[in-house]
């Protein structure tokens, strides 16, 4: 993805807020497991909050939807899948964004701004004004698709989110070697 203007990128509404939340949470119990029986025993239970942290990150914070003008990236949880605009027939709301491909696959968007009940507008507002639910993100998405610059050759992509699944590896090999440690 390389446009002129940085990617606009959409996320589950709240998920910044909700690992906030989470990680202060973790370090609130790490601290108190240092305090109680010290660093030792900490550094035994530290893989299993890690893990609940770990996954409210790829649920909420990794899985995201970034557009521009060459084409869409969707994460879905470990997944990318990068659409070029060319390819893109269809832009439509279920439940969640759905991207209808010109070879009749559906891209569905599970990071990004999903269906939920219409709020009220002020009468000096468009929709398009509104802070990223669900009809903007359809708007601003269609926007970006009237810009595109991609060729109708353009391929869709598929990859993994490495650094994600490097860092549930560490914690996997962690939590193993807390669990052979406690034996």
């Amino acid at each position: 993805m390389a446009g002129a203007r940085p990617p606009r990128i959409f996320r589950i509404t709240g998920a910044a807020g909700l690992l906030v939340i989470c990680a202060i949470g973790t370090v609130a119990l790490l601290i108190e497991a240092a305090v109680r029986s010290g660093v030792g025993n900490m550094l035994l239970l530290a893989p299993w909050p890690l893990l609940v942290l770990w996954a409210v990150y790829v649920v909420g914070i990794a899985s995201d939807i970034r557009a521009d003008v060459t084409g869409v990236q969707v994460q879905n949880l470990l997944r990318r899948t990068w659409v070029p605009w060319s390819r893109v027939k269809r832009i439509t709301m279920r439940w969640q964004i759905e991207l209808a491909l010109d070879d009749g696959r559906v891209v569905r968007c599970f990071g990004g701004p999903g269906r939920s009940r219409p709020r009220r507008i002020g009468p000096d507002r468009t929709r398009e004004d509104g802070n990223g639910d669900a009809a903007d993100g359809i708007a601003k998405l269609q926007r970006l698709r009237l810009e595109a610059e991609s060729a109708p050759d353009a391929v869709v992509t598929r990859s993994w989110d490495w650094m994600s699944l490097a860092a549930l590896g560490v914690l996997a090999v962690w939590a193993a070697a807390a669990i052979l440690l406690t034996l």
